[in-house]
């Protein structure tokens, strides 16, 4: 299964900017901003537009952090490329997919208003660690397991 997703975690010195999603997946949940990768598109190219699309913002860099995969959620079975970027000075841009807000790292990482499957990745990835491959196993909407491993071939971008 190669990923057919992006998903972009920016942050601000201890903040991340998160999209309160208006739409399924993960409606009503807060989430980083990406999407579908675009027939011709690298992960890469894909992170960049869905940033400047959904915030405004046109980054310099990003890091990539891994994939994430997982069977049995709201969705058909898939995969979304991970990355993460500093946000570059001023102010993001209001987005149609829903409301941009700068929340406390540790508030990601906890709250029951984030999507659940961020508080098992989301430290490492802030913390700059080896892209990994994060797998998780739903029922409906309920992470009912999960595992870290290394990429496999054909992952890394």
């Amino acid at each position: 299964m190669i990923p057919s997703y992006t998903l972009c975690f920016i942050t601000r010195s201890n903040s991340m900017l998160l999209l309160l999603r208006n739409k399924p997946p993960n409606k009503g949940l807060w989430n980083g901003v990406g999407g579908k990768i675009e027939q011709g598109e690298t992960p890469l190219d894909s992170c960049l537009r869905e940033v400047h699309e959904e915030t405004g913002f046109r980054l310099d860099a990003v890091r990539y952090c891994g994939v994430l995969s997982w069977v049995g959620h709201e969705v058909a079975d898939g995969g979304v490329y991970l990355f993460t970027a500093v946000a570059p000075n001023g102010d993001y841009s209001e987005c149609s997919e829903g409301i941009l807000k700068w929340h406390p790292l540790e508030w990601v990482f906890s709250s029951p208003d984030v999507v659940s499957n961020i508080q098992f990745f989301g430290p490492s990835i802030v913390n700059c660690e080896q892209p990994k491959l994060y797998h998780f196993d739903y029922r409906g909407n309920e992470i009912i397991g999960h595992n870290v491993s290394s990429l496999p071939e054909g992952y890394n971008i």
